[in-house]
């Protein structure tokens, strides 16, 4: 059976979420603190919740709303959750062998829950197709239509009579059959059709698992209450936190054996278990693949007011790291890590049931933003490829940009309209939607600009100058960019450093920077770190025969000018330049600042860019060969990695 949809009204600041649609695996809501997102969970937890037991009461009615409503009878007609699911074909099986074929019209059916506890539900049945299929299965033939008239068909036929031998009236011959089929109909339809058709759905809903940071186990629990619990039945009794121990107790056994004597038996039961969900942890935890869990029940020995000694038990958790080799309690650990090892704890119990719906609040929220990306891919291999899952979250690592078709939007209007849910992704309020956009962003600068080698250059005049002419000499049959680069321009050379630490370990980087032969000092650091190799840097001023060159030196100093004064609409000679007295060793973008100013470099790159089908047939050979040897030291690089 599959969640297709939902609904909130009117519970705390939702008044009408409108019809939610629900992904066939994975819903993401996306929303502000305070937007609602926690109250469209909790609502929908309410239709089978489990671990907890959640319910509707009036104090989660909208406060300002509920004395009018309560007067105007609002209050009653209110529908704090309505569901809508699709059955499987076994499904649909199942009520055909209950009920007949052709008794249920549609796969579809809805139920709400109501704050008075009444659950209204609709589904599409055929009355006379149900009277039909009574009829076959118990071999009689009425022709009734409606179930009722069949029951009065049937109280008629099971009280017919007629005179005996001895004058006594004695039931007809077929009462008796027509009596069977009366209790068999009273068996199968108690009620209308509908309630029963309904009442057999119902006992077959999902189970809807919620889990919060509520929910953290703690690295010490006190095993008596959970045993009591068991024992009488009162988990709802039990805190989040002591329900999660639960959980995990239950992974091995959680009886009244926890407190057994018998320490082998307990102690290969909880390594058992600490195994299994140290393999989860190694599998998809990858800031510290050093970590295994400790599991044990600790006695503690302590003194009543009367004098008696007794013995309570604590359910430990410890957290051993095997690269620095010492154990630790789990409460010092991250806050991340203790979420992750709740959650796979609660969680254990239900995995292996598929009809569960997961619903996660806030998920992955205390974990870093790498370790938000691992948790996002175990929610799609893992939970989505068996259970639906639907999850709140404002962190943009949290939001696959693959499937924003999973994306719906939440937002609070304010007190005239409520919390409402879209899966359009469209706000009136631009922080609601920033998630996505930095996710959307990030996402872009990952696959456009950055990839798995990377050509990181100080401008985007560098960029632009680099891929026209590596056009240009592709056109000629020279040597040209190997298509593999990624070009990322950064700014300037004071910038490349933190660029460089960021893509350096993961990904090959080569660096084209301005200046003479030796390393810029500013990169000298993630050199000796070890982030980059020294021959990945590349340096202008040698290719350029010059003491410091930048990028517009790789141009004859004649082609530049006459790129600069068609960008600029300027008419300067190198002749006006050398007439300052300065030598040809110096950079051209410096010699024509000293005598015109400062100008936008961009402006001459641009207009190459727009000129390039006639421009660059007019460049000296000297240009050429310099932005080939360039290129051809960049893909040295690159084939040499």
């Amino acid at each position: 059976m599959k969640l297709i949809s939902f609904r909130v009204e009117r519970f705390r600041n939702v008044l009408d979420s409108g019809d939610v649609p629900v992904d066939p695996s994975i819903t993401c809501l996306v929303g502000k603190n305070e937007s609602g997102k926690t109250n469209m969970l909790q609502a929908l937890h309410t239709i089978n919740p489990s671990p907890t037991d959640r319910r509707f009461d009036d104090l989660q009615y909208p406060r300002w709303l509920q004395r009018d409503h309560q007067r105007s009878g609002e209050f009653t007609s209110a529908k704090p959750i309505t569901v809508t699911f699709e059955l499987s074909d076994d499904e649909v099986e199942a009520v055909r062998e209950k009920f007949g074929h052709g008794v249920l019209r549609s796969r579809v059916w809805s139920v709400s829950l109501k704050y008075d506890g009444t659950v209204p539900a609709s589904l599409e049945a055929d009355e006379e197709a149900a009277c039909r299929a009574f009829e076959e299965r118990n071999e009689i033939s009425i022709g009734a239509v409606k179930l009722n008239a069949l029951r009065s068909e049937l109280d008629r036929q099971r009280s017919e009579t007629i005179p005996g031998i001895d004058g006594t009236q004695v039931a007809m011959p077929g009462a008796q059959k027509a009596q069977a089929a009366r209790q068999a109909l009273d068996a199968i339809y108690p009620d209308a059709l509908q309630v029963a058709i309904l009442g057999f759905l119902w006992s077959r809903r999902p189970k809807f698992f919620y889990f919060d940071e509520y929910g953290q186990i703690e690295g010490r629990t006190n095993v008596a209450p959970l045993i009591e619990a068991l024992r009488t039945n009162t988990e709802s009794s039990l805190s989040e936190s002591q329900r999660t121990a639960l959980a995990l107790l239950r992974l091995g056994f959680a009886s009244e054996a926890l407190i057994s004597t018998d320490y082998e038996r307990r102690s290969g039961e909880m390594e058992s278990v600490e195994a299994d969900l140290t393999r989860q942890v190694q599998k998809y935890w990858h800031q510290n693949d050093h970590l295994r869990l400790k599991i044990d029940i600790e006695p503690e020995e302590d003194t009543r007011m009367d004098g008696q000694h007794i013995i309570n038990r604590y359910l430990q958790l410890r957290v051993e790291d095997t690269r620095h080799y010492f154990t630790n309690n789990l409460d010092v650990r991250s806050s991340g890590f203790r979420w992750f090892i709740s959650f796979l704890a609660a969680f254990k119990e239900f995995e292996s049931d598929e009809s569960v719906v997961v619903l996660l609040d806030e998920p992955a929220l205390a974990l870093h933003a790498r370790a938000q990306r691992d948790f996002l891919d175990f929610i799609d291999d893992t939970l989505g490829a068996n259970h639906q899952v639907i999850y709140t979250t404002h962190s943009p690592f949290m939001i696959d940009t693959d499937h924003l078709e999973r994306v719906r939007i939440v937002e609070d209007l304010g007190p005239d309209e409520g919390s409402v849910v879209r899966a359009e992704l469209l706000s009136r309020d631009p922080d609601t939607l920033s998630p996505l956009q930095w996710a959307l962003g990030y996402d872009i600068a990952q696959n456009i600009f950055v990839g798995p080698d990377n050509l990181v250059v100080e401008g985007l005049s560098d960029h632009t100058f680099l891929t026209v002419m590596s056009e240009v000499l592709r056109a000629q049959g020279r040597a040209f960019l190997d298509p593999r680069w990624r070009l990322l321009p950064v700014g300037d050379v004071g910038t490349m450093p933190a660029v460089v630490s960021l893509l350096g370990r993961d990904l090959d980087v080569t660096v084209v920077v301005g200046g003479s032969s030796g390393m810029p000092q500013k990169l000298n650091a993630i050199v000796q770190e070890g982030v980059l190799k020294q021959p990945r840097i590349i340096t202008l001023g040698p290719i350029a025969w010059m003491g410091s060159a930048d990028i517009e030196d790789m141009f004859d100093p004649e082609d530049y000018l006459e790129i600069y004064n068609a960008a600029l609409g300027a008419s300067l000679t190198l002749a006006a330049l050398e007439g300052d007295g300065d030598t040809a060793s110096d950079r051209i973008v410096a010699r024509i600042t000293r005598a015109v100013g400062d100008y936008n470099h961009k402006d001459p790159s641009n207009w190459l860019l727009e000129n390039r089908a006639t421009a660059t047939g007019m460049l000296r050979r000297v240009s050429l060969d310099r932005f080939e040897q360039l290129i051809k030291a960049i893909n040295e690089t690159l084939r040499s990695s």
